[in-house]
C-alpha cells in the first residue's frame, strides 16, 4: 500500500452533511448490487494517469494566490467502460467521471484521487478503514504530515471503484449539498480554519476541468470561521462536477486539506 500507515484508526469520521445525505441516497440505489459475502475486495492495478495538479501562486511569505490553475486531466483515459451509473448514483460522484472509472479497489481509486485530481504532494494513505461491504474511507496525509483529509470511496453498480467526497476537520461545507444542482455562480457557504483564513473554492468539470475558482475567507485561528461567497465557473448545462474547497502551506503554498462536494450542473 501508498506509504500506509499501519493500525492507524480514525477517532472522528465526522463528515458534512451533504455527504451524508448523499451516502443514504447511494446505499439505497445499490441495494440489490451483488455482495461477495465476505466484505473483500480483489486488488488490480491502478490505472496510468496524467495530470496537472491544481497550481497556486504563493506571496513572498507563501500566502496561495488566486490565479488560474492548469485544467488537470484526472480521470483515466485508456478503455473506460462504456457502462453508465444509474442517475442517483451519478449524482453522488466526485471522482472519476460517472462510468469512466477503472479502478478496481478502493485504494487505488484513493491514490488517483490525492495525487492526480487533488494534487497533493507525496501523499500517504491510511489502511482502508471499511464501512459496508462496498464502501469505506482513507486518510490522506500530505508530505509535511500535519494535517488529515479523510477520502471517502464506494464500488457502484458497475462494480468499479469511485470517489464519493472528501472531508477535513478545519473545513465545514455547508452549501453546496453534495448532488446538489448547480448553476453559474456557486453559492458557498461553511466554516474554514487556514492560513490568513484562506480557501480556495474550484468547480470541477467530470474530466478534473476547472471551470471557475475563486477564494473565500473563513478564519485564520484559533477556532474556524464562517465563510460564504459565489463562485462564477463556466457552466456546461448538464452532466455531473465537484466543488472543492483547498488550503494550502503558509511555508510553500502546497495542498494541505481539500473537501471534496459532488455537484450536478444545469441547476
Amino acid at each position: 500500500m501508498l506509504g500506509a500507515v499501519r493500525g492507524r484508526r480514525t477517532t472522528s469520521r465526522t463528515v458534512t452533511a451533504g455527504l451524508a445525505v448523499a451516502a443514504v441516497v447511494l446505499l439505497g440505489a445499490c441495494s440489490a448490487d451483488p455482495d461477495d459475502g465476505d466484505g473483500t475486495v480483489s486488488p488490480s492495478p491502478t490505472p496510468t494517469q496524467t495530470s496537472a495538479a491544481p497550481t497556486t501562486a504563493g506571496s513572498p511569505s507563501g500566502t496561495p494566490g488566486t490565479t488560474a490553475t492548469a485544467p488537470p486531466s484526472a480521470t483515466p483515459s485508456s478503455g473506460a467502460p462504456a457502462a453508465s451509473l444509474p442517475a442517483e448514483e451519478a449524482a453522488t460522484v466526485v471522482y472519476p467521471a460517472p462510468g469512466a472509472s477503472e479502478y478496481g479497489d478502493p485504494e487505488a481509486a484513493a491514490s488517483g484521487f490525492a495525487s492526480d485530481y487533488a494534487g497533493f504532494e507525496n501523499p500517504t494513505l491510511s489502511d482502508f478503514m471499511q464501512g459496508d461491504s462496498r464502501s469505506g474511507e482513507f486518510e490522506v496525509t500530505p508530505a509535511d504530515g500535519r494535517l488529515v483529509t479523510t477520502v471517502l470511496v464506494r464500488q457502484l453498480s458497475d462494480d468499479a471503484w469511485y470517489v464519493i467526497g472528501s472531508s477535513t476537520r478545519d473545513i465545514q461545507v455547508d452549501e453546496p449539498v453534495a448532488g446538489a444542482r448547480s448553476a453559474s455562480p456557486l453559492g458557498v457557504s461553511g466554516n474554514a480554519l487556514a492560513f490568513e483564513g484562506n480557501v480556495l473554492v474550484q468547480v470541477r468539470g467530470p474530466d478534473g476541468t476547472v471551470l471557475g475558482q475563486a477564494p473565500v475567507t473563513g478564519s485564520g485561528g484559533p477556532d474556524p470561521g464562517p465563510f460564504a461567497g459565489e463562485i462564477p465557473f463556466t457552466d456546461p448545462g448538464s452532466g455531473h462536477g465537484a466543488a472543492l474547497f483547498l488550503t494550502h502551506s503558509a511555508r510553500d503554498g502546497s495542498l494541505e486539506q481539500v473537501v471534496a462536494v459532488p455537484v450536478t450542473f444545469g441547476g
